[in-house]
């Protein structure tokens, strides 16, 4: 009986640093969204769905911001439309991802109107919420390496041939680089009309949720307590806008006055935009244009920081 207790103990923790180095080396590769929770507390964070995951890279915010006083390196703490509902589940888990202390932070809050919706048959005011069992919102520990919390509880986000695959990497500050791009007009469009497709099932499923735009003022004044707040509105396909158009017609004036109210600034690039950024499915900007975009979230977070210091 001992000896069989001794082997299992050896077999436990032989098996305990297999997967241990795996997801060291490799976990940006079999997961969308471990190494979020493998890193330090961040005073600096992109907050969004897959369109930030993607199109908003924290690296060239470090670059291009290193001067103006903010405390980086920015972590981009987005998902997917699945896990990135504004509401009180993914609020809890970004101020548990803030470092407490920090108030000359960088807070990109990148939103479109699909994070406002909520599955018809429930109800926000009563505590039910679609992505209550999802990560981050089921990990009470953001910041472990490695995070054994992570994989005990979300294993079925895993894919281990991502190892040998490489096609999409998740990098250490959040930032998701998708490398499998469509080679052809065939399969771009292929690949839009499946998105057109989910989006179109949302509107059937999903109403703009009061509960839900309730909580974007809240989560803009927890942040503001920590630094400086913008919301952005990335670029998509005009037909994917006017989907968006038909579930939440107006949008853009209800980000206006949530702006307004909190005296933060609203980047809208989905109006009077001059620059055409590609996206691989008309959704989702690729890698390469996602450099020009982020560059010019910099930019224009540059211009109204400088104009309001010269106006103070």
């Amino acid at each position: 009986m001992k000896k069989f207790i001794l082997k299992s103990f050896a077999f436990f923790f032989v098996v305990v640093g297999v997967i241990s180095v795996i997801l060291m080396r490799y976990g940006g590769y079999v997961d969308y969204f471990y190494e979020k929770f493998t890193t330090p507390k961040a005073s600096s964070m992109i907050i969004g769905d897959s369109r930030a995951l993607q199109g908003i890279q924290p690296y060239i915010i470090d670059e291009n911001l290193e001067n103006m006083k903010f405390d980086l390196p920015m972590l981009n703490y987005s998902f997917t439309i699945a896990q990135s509902h504004i509401g009180p589940l993914y609020s809890k888990s970004i101020l548990k991802k803030i470092n407490e202390d920090t108030r000359n932070g960088l807070f990109i809050v990148a939103i479109n109107p699909w994070m406002f919706g909520s599955k018809k048959e429930n109800d926000n005011y009563k505590g039910v919420f679609k992505e209550a069992n999802q990560p981050p919102h089921n990990m009470e520990y953001v910041s472990m390496n490695p995070n054994f919390e992570y994989f005990i509880k979300n294993l079925n986000f895993f894919h281990f041939k991502g190892i040998f695959r490489q096609s999409s990497k998740l990098h250490k500050n959040g930032w998701l680089e998708e490398k499998n791009l469509p080679n052809d007009t065939i399969t771009f469009n292929k690949w839009k009309k499946n998105q057109l497709h989910i989006f179109k099932g949302f509107i059937k499923n999903y109403n703009v949720s009061s509960y839900r735009k309730k909580s974007l003022d809240t989560l803009v004044k927890a942040l503001k307590r920590h630094g400086e707040v913008f919301i952005v509105r990335t670029p998509i396909d005009k037909e994917m806008l006017a989907l968006e158009n038909i579930f939440f017609k107006d949008f853009n004036a209800f980000v206006n006055e949530i702006s307004l109210l909190n005296h933060i600034d609203y980047i809208n690039y989905t109006i009077n935009n001059p620059r055409t950024y590609k996206t691989y499915d008309g959704h989702h900007i690729n890698k390469y244009d996602g450099v020009d975009f982020t560059k010019s979230i910099c930019d224009s977070i540059q211009k109204k920081m400088n104009l309001k210091r010269l106006t103070k």
